[in-house]
């Protein structure tokens, strides 16, 4: 069972305009979320972005993203064609989560633009268009 925390659609890049049916963001998306509810027993849980034409360049590793600075992957070409919608499964072990929640129920989800040191100006974009958990993570986006 799916739990749906954002559904929107959020241009990460440096090409504003690109994707004209996205709130362009710049390098960096930042989202808060208010913790509601994570199953006690969980030994880790799986998030879901969900994404349309991300890629990396060669021998790089990804666009991170974090919870409260702490990193719990990276989204990398899913290898579909430009225009596909793609999914991403994080699965994050409970003592890495714990980490990054540090006992609170606010918490600040980031994706991190990976640019490419050698050719400034030369970015991927592309567009998150939802984040899910699998179940045993609830949140809701803003914070009361």
């Amino acid at each position: 069972m799916a739990i749906l925390w954002a559904s929107t659609r959020y241009h990460l890049g440096n090409n504003p305009g690109l994707f004209q049916d996205a709130q362009y963001v710049g390098h960096a998306l930042r989202l808060p979320f208010q913790k509601t509810w994570i199953d006690g027993e969980a030994a880790a849980v799986r998030l879901i972005f969900h994404t349309r034409d991300v890629e990396t360049w060669a021998g790089r590793r990804g666009h991170k993203i974090s919870i409260n600075d702490v990193e719990i992957g990276r989204l990398s070409d899913g290898g579909s064609a430009r225009g596909d919608t793609e999914a991403f499964e994080l699965t994050i072990a409970r003592p890495l989560l714990d980490e990054a929640l540090s006992g609170r129920d606010q918490f600040i989800v980031a994706v991190d633009l990976e640019l490419d040191p050698d050719h400034p100006g030369l970015a991927d974009d592309f567009v998150v268009t939802r984040i899910e958990s699998d179940g045993t993570f609830a949140a809701r986006l803003g914070w009361r």
